[in-house]
């Protein structure tokens, strides 16, 4: 009996001591919760892009440390979401359009309520009602990623190009991710505003030394990644196949990604006669699935900013026959890690694809050099630690940053 005494005299005295540590641990917890700054990041929607792919990246890769990180949708529903909440982040969907009013009523709650001192917009749409809000929430930093060349029609309208305009020039920098966008875009805005930061991959996850072998060693296989829309310039794509197949090339060509051109891609396809020879595999949130299989990937897209696909497939050690529009050849060195054609040219695009056909050696040394070029310049850690500097910049330079991190 004295014995049981012990035991529970022994436990109520061990008891102020874990209570002095709870609350030691819960003031050390909340001491780094005020150090860190909440950074929101704002993005039309979360379905599957490469705009959401970046995202993703940013919500992998970013400094824990240093910052709360959340983002905002726009739209629900998007095959992202579930993902980037894997990774402990918060996501908030909205609801409504950005150029809905109640859009700013929303983000200034939000913004409010999360207490952001870094708000990080992607691509025009949430522009139009996440810069009224950040501004009369009095956000420190305000910053956007631009992920397309600029063109003329770019937006709805001469109207609403305007109003973007004036928008954009309220943020304190504009990132662009490849020199091309950034030249692209520098004559409507000051030229110290805007800054390139390059698109970036997870390096880890592209480990070829994964890959399975090849389920038909015979067969020429295209992979192209990508939502099919008009700017990809798909049709000139299908028509080099068709090229190919008429030059007794034994190929076959696979489409990774989806979009309002199926329909229409398939009827193609159907009518020149090639459709046993591709694949419509939809949407996928993992492209090394495909990629192993792959012997190149093609583009075929008529302007760009600097697709992730491009760099996904170089970090797989797949030769990239694409075209040399916005940043394509920032990444692709012609004759080295890929090769580069004219846009809206399917007769080049069969030249050049036809040549790694015949070349089992040159696509294998174009994935090495692919491989090794993405290393050097391409990594997504790279491209978060380069944004989170800016961040700091802006809060530096403005005596912005309240408690600002050391």
């Amino acid at each position: 009996m004295k014995t049981i005494r012990r035991s529970i005299y022994t436990e109520r005295r061990r008891l102020p001591c874990r209570g002095f540590a709870l609350v030691a641990i819960f003031l050390i917890v909340k001491k780094m919760q005020i150090g860190r700054k909440t950074c929101i990041h704002v993005i039309h929607s979360l379905e599957y892009g490469g705009a959401q792919k970046d995202l993703y990246y940013y919500a992998k890769f970013h400094d824990r440390d240093r910052y709360r990180f959340e983002v905002i949708s726009f739209y629900p529903d998007g095959e992202m979401i579930p993902v980037i909440e894997d990774l402990g982040i918060r996501v908030h969907v909205i609801g409504t359009r950005s150029a809905d009013p109640r859009s700013i009523t929303r983000l200034k709650r939000i913004f409010r309520e999360r207490e952001a001192r870094i708000v990080h917009f992607h691509n025009f749409l949430p522009i139009f009602s996440g810069v009224p809000a950040a501004e009369l929430e009095k956000i420190p930093v305000k910053v956007m990623t631009e992920h397309s060349i600029y063109y003329t029609g770019k937006t709805l309208g001469r109207f609403a190009e305007i109003i973007y305009f004036n928008l954009r020039r309220r943020l304190d920098m504009v990132i662009a991710c490849s020199e091309e966008v950034r030249e692209s875009h520098q004559q409507k805005i000051d030229p110290d505003r805007i800054v390139t930061v390059v698109n970036g991959v997870d390096l880890d996850h592209f480990d070829t030394s994964a890959f399975e072998i090849k389920t038909d060693p015979d067969i020429f296989h295209i992979g192209t990644i990508g939502s099919l829309t008009e700017q990809k310039g798909y049709s000139n794509l299908v028509d080099a196949v068709r090229l190919l197949v008429e030059r007794n090339v034994p190929v076959k060509l696979t489409f990774v990604g989806d979009g309002p051109l199926r329909e229409e891609l398939k009827e193609q396809v159907s009518q020149m006669g090639i459709g046993d020879r591709t694949v419509f595999a939809g949407k996928t949130a993992d492209v090394m699935v495909f990629l192993a299989q792959f012997d190149v990937v093609a583009g075929s897209s008529l302007r760009e900013g600097l697709p992730l696909a491009i760099l996904e497939a170089m970090a797989a050690g797949r030769p990239v026959v694409t075209t040399d529009v916005g940043g394509n050849k920032e990444a692709v060195i012609d004759g080295v890690t890929g090769l580069l054609v004219s846009p809206g040219d399917p007769y080049a695009l069969a030249e050049a694809l036809e040549s790694l056909s015949k070349d089992e050696e040159k696509r294998a040394s174009m994935g090495r050099e692919g491989r090794a070029r993405v290393e050097q310049l391409f990594s997504a850690r790279t491209m978060v630690a380069n944004t989170e500097k800016i961040y700091q910049s802006i809060l530096g330079s403005s005596s912005k940053g309240l408690g600002s991190h050391a």
